[in-house]
């Protein structure tokens, strides 16, 4: 049964106490321990109990320096029993408890038939030492974030004073531990700063409650017996304003939009919070609190108590230049997102295939290669054939859907279309895309086997794409 884990895999570890085997043919264990601590330890037989068992008792040789018990939450005494079990080699695991910090101890333990050996205990120093949130030795935290956990660990200490080994505190003791904060203006310690460790654990918790800007070193008071750790020996708490995160490195066609969000670094309080959202440039960028609302310069968004998060939109003027719009609020950190502006155009594909994707454009693949599609007669009869029109940003002349956007509050685009055999296959033409929407389907209708290409006119305001403005049809019977 073991109860101690590893804290920090590079300074706190687990040690395995060192065997030493007798004349009389017990295997007992050296062991290191710290004061006020206990560390495991079991004894081993030269071969398997008979079935009767064998009875061991463990004694300590000096009670006020080293204690024994058979459970890590039981108190210590001078001397236990244990009972190794018919066919075990292994004893059930007891404990040793430190009362001193420096020098040895021994124990020693007596089996009938095979005599007594010795053990000994090397005493160490021990500490309380403190980690923040994921055991780090520092953390950021907001004015009205949530509570962080603080994590208190028992640990023995080496000749330098830095943390060796995680140890449990000794089984039938109280132990409490008094933090210290070098700012209480910046938050408090739950529990009136004090903490509690139980006989038994290595580990104890509490929190941090972040109040207002600055930093607060929290460390833990050594009680009587401990020592103050070269390491791990406080950690500090760094309140600040919490920031706010908006929509960053976009690039939006001219004439098209794309829906955002911002995201406040702590929940809004018991009114809320407003934020201001403003345009560098009103004349080229244009944000909006709804999708079907022409933008303005300049938005107030309010996130609702407890929530973090508001939803806008950006709407684009111009297809050339970047763009940066500024978040604002009060008792958080300001922010500014950077929006690249570009051509837009449209583009044409089989319903079915959606436009083209990002990895087959880069790979030439449904970008500048051709996208066929096949139908027949017969599934025309059974269900419409259509194309879609999307619109779309054009960046170094491809398309790709990462790119499609809707078009913005007072834009439309009216494509026109055709097949080149309009014997083979017709097309629907013109078809509209509508404002807050980014595509248009045009319904395809089979003629006769054959091969027709459906192609699109560039609709005016729009530029032309190099890639995506023609589709293959064939038709089989």
């Amino acid at each position: 049964m073991r109860h101690i884990s590893k804290v920090v895999a590079a300074v706190v570890f687990v040690a395995t106490p060192a065997v030493m085997f007798c004349a009389s043919g017990l295997a007992v264990p050296d062991v290191t321990v710290g004061r006020n601590l206990e560390m495991y330890a079991s004894v081993k037989l030269p071969e398997a109990a008979p079935q009767s068992g064998v009875p061991l008792t463990v004694t300590s040789d000096d009670p006020t320096r080293l204690l024994l018990s058979q459970a890590p939450d039981q108190a210590g005494s001078t001397s236990i029993t244990l009972a190794v079990n018919s066919g075990l080699v292994n004893s059930p695991e007891f404990w040793v408890q430190g009362l001193a910090d420096n020098g040895s101890a021994t124990y020693h333990v007596t089996a009938n038939g095979l005599g007594t050996a010795k053990g000994k205990v090397t005493f160490v120093p021990s500490a309380i030492v403190i980690m923040g949130p994921f055991k780090a030795p520092s953390f950021q935290t907001t004015p009205g974030g949530r509570p962080s956990k603080l994590v208190l660990i028992s640990a023995t200490l080496d000749s330098s004073m830095k943390v060796s080994q995680e140890q449990l505190v000794a089984g039938g003791s109280r132990l409490t531990v008094r933090i210290e904060n070098s700012h209480t203006e910046s938050g408090t310690v739950l529990g009136e700063s004090a903490v509690t460790f139980m006989g038994g654990a290595s580990e104890a918790a509490t929190y941090f409650k972040p109040a207002a800007e600055g930093k607060a070193t929290l460390t833990p008071v050594p009680p009587p017996g401990f020592r103050a750790s070269a390491d791990y020996a406080s950690v500090v708490a760094t309140v600040e304003k919490p920031g706010i995160a908006v929509a960053e490195d976009l690039i939006i066609g001219k004439d098209l939009q794309v829906s955002a969000g911002l995201a406040l670094g702590e929940p809004a309080g018991p009114e809320g919070v407003k934020v201001t959202l403003t345009s560098s440039d009103a004349s080229k960028l244009l944000l909006s609190t709804a999708e079907d609302k022409l933008g303005s310069g300049t938005i107030t968004l309010t996130v609702p108590p407890g929530q973090f998060t508001a939803n806008y939109c950006l709407q684009a003027l111009s297809d050339t230049g970047v763009v940066t719009h500024q978040a604002t609020a009060p008792g958080f950190r300001t922010r500014i997102g950077h929006t690249q502006l570009a051509p837009s155009g449209v583009i044409v594909g089989y319903s079915k295939y959606g436009p083209p994707d990002e990895a087959a454009v880069k790979q030439r693949i449904g970008g500048r290669e051709e996208r066929s599609f096949y139908t027949s007669l017969a599934d025309s009869k059974k269900n419409p054939i259509h194309v879609m029109v999307w619109s779309a940003y054009l960046d170094s002349g491809l398309a790709a859907d990462f790119t499609v956007e809707a078009l913005r509050p007072g834009v439309s685009a009216t494509v026109m279309l055709k097949s080149s055999d309009p014997a083979v296959g017709t097309v629907e033409s013109p078809v509209t895309i509508h404002s807050g929407s980014n595509r248009a389907a045009s319904q395809f209708t089979p003629m006769k086997p054959g091969k027709t290409v459906i192609s699109i006119d560039t609709p005016s305001g729009f530029a032309t794409p190099k890639n995506a403005v023609y589709v293959p049809a064939f038709v089989r019977d």
